[in-house]
């Protein structure tokens, strides 16, 4: 009894520290629209958003230009390779906008996901995505 419940502790206690497991394929596939930049709504007017496709393309709308590129996840961790983006001239709302979320992307963010929420975690800001649709 004592080593049944000693197993089931360490067991318990494994999981807890480890996180939540993020799954590739929840990930892929999926439009994600932004919805808060460290917990403050974003005007849903500027469309940022994020796409996650096969092998972890990556691409969408970050403040008012696209982006285009290639990211790996390692260890719950997403960092975008080398980004493409457009060059337009942004309102200062966008720009910040824009500013956070390629900077996270950039530099890797800790990936949080509960069933429709996407949580990009970076050493500057927290990017909150809502599940839009499924992407072919």
């Amino acid at each position: 009894m004592k080593l049944a419940f000693a197993a089931t502790t360490a067991l318990l206690l494994t999981a807890c520290s480890s996180g939540l497991k993020v799954v590739e394929s929840d990930l892929q596939h999926h439009h994600w629209n932004l919805t808060a930049i460290d917990g403050v709504a974003v005007n849903a007017e500027l469309k940022s958003e994020l796409e996650i496709g096969e092998h972890f393309s990556i691409n969408g709308r970050a403040g008012c230009n696209r982006f285009f590129g290639s990211a790996t996840l390692t260890q719950g961790v997403l960092k975008a390779e080398t980004l493409g983006t457009t060059r337009m001239a942004c309102a200062p709302e966008a720009q910040q906008v824009e500013s956070a979320v390629l900077d996270t992307l950039n530099n890797g963010a800790v990936i949080k996901q509960d069933g429709q929420l996407l949580e990009l975690k970076g050493d500057t800001h927290t990017l909150t995505y809502q599940l839009a649709d499924w992407v072919q």
